[in-house]
């Protein structure tokens, strides 16, 4: 009888631990899930911090490079937004300038939500960054801007919207580097375009700058057939820089130069977003076609059957060459 008691009371004080034990974890869980929705889960608008990757080649005239994340917290926990690439989060190079957008917010910015994102102080968590890195003597110089703080700076009146992704300008006069940036007047209404002042970290107005135009320095890339045909290869160029594009079949680029002649450079071709830009000033065919020439097999004629139209060939008749000898004389 006694032995049943003890038993009983055995039964008892499992149970009682079992439900004691529950209950710890059903609080402790429901805590967690708290703490993550508060750091993590309502932050629907999220990129993270990229970095470049990059090796010079061609005596320094040109700049292999492609990005890669920066882990963190944020970038384990939270959902790259997949909108986000195309209006907002920047991973862009151009004349000598790497920049890199990154955020975590709550609502989306972007022009057509300005109802929601009215505001230029972040909410507690909140960040918007614009990363710079400078090329100084091949090495790369960091420095990080608060997208936020720097509207407000320039006007209580403004709210940031859209970092324009795709150029990196040249002030003509000055040659200081600036990226556009949206910015929605909650006064007025409306949209408005200024500029990133990239060395200072300062918003200026399109007024301020005189930008450089131009095609660049190799315009000979569009002038003639050559990038059209480079194009149905699977590579694309243009007159800063050259690429795999997606027709590339990527089973040939272990035949290529690159794979078998720089290993560095080939592993850079082969990260996110991978390019090979032109540092060059002045047109350098000698330039293009060898780094061109690392897109393909050893042998690979890449001036073969390019045509010169007429309107940009030095005799005023239409050529088709295949050597960049040819190019040069007659283009």
């Amino acid at each position: 009888m006694k032995s049943k008691k003890i038993t009983k009371w055995k039964s008892i004080v499992v149970a009682l631990v079992l439900i004691l034990g529950a209950a710890t974890y059903f609080i402790w869980s429901k805590e967690e899930t708290k703490k993550f929705q508060e750091e993590y889960g309502q932050f629907t608008y999220y990129s993270p911090e990229y970095k470049p990757k990059y090796a010079f080649l061609e005596n320094g005239e040109a700049i292999a490079y492609s990005w890669e994340v920066v882990k963190s917290n944020d970038q384990q926990n939270i959902k790259p937004t997949n909108l986000i690439k195309s209006v907002t989060a920047v991973k862009h190079f151009e004349n000598g300038v790497f920049i890199n957008s990154y955020m975590k917010l709550k609502e989306s910015p972007v022009s057509y939500n300005s109802e929601n994102f009215n505001r230029n102080i972040p909410q507690k968590g909140e960040y918007w960054k614009l990363v710079v890195y400078q090329l100084k003597n091949q090495e790369l110089e960091k420095n990080e801007l608060d997208i936020f703080k720097m509207v407000r700076s320039y006007s209580k009146d403004l709210i940031p919207s859209e970092i324009k992704p795709y150029s990196i300008f040249v002030d003509i006069g000055t040659q200081k580097k600036y990226v556009k940036i949206l910015l929605y007047n909650k006064i007025s209404k409306e949209h408005k375009n200024y500029y990133v002042d990239l060395e200072k970290g300062k918003i200026v107005s399109v007024d301020e700058v005189t930008i450089q135009k131009g095609l660049g320095p190799n315009n000979f890339i569009y002038q003639t057939s050559f990038s059209d045909r480079l194009m149905n290869l699977g590579v694309s160029i243009y007159s800063k820089g050259i690429y795999f594009n997606d027709v590339y079949n990527e089973k040939n680029m272990g035949n290529t130069i690159l794979a078998k002649e720089h290993p560095q450079i080939y592993k850079i071709m082969q990260g996110e977003d991978a390019r090979i830009a032109f540092l060059n000033k002045e047109t350098d065919v000698e330039l293009v076609k060898n780094v061109t020439e690392l897109f393909f097999p050893p042998g690979t004629n890449v001036f073969e059957n390019v045509a010169i139209p007429a309107e940009y060939s030095v005799d005023g008749q239409e050529h088709v060459i295949n050597s960049a000898e040819e190019l040069q004389k007659y283009y």
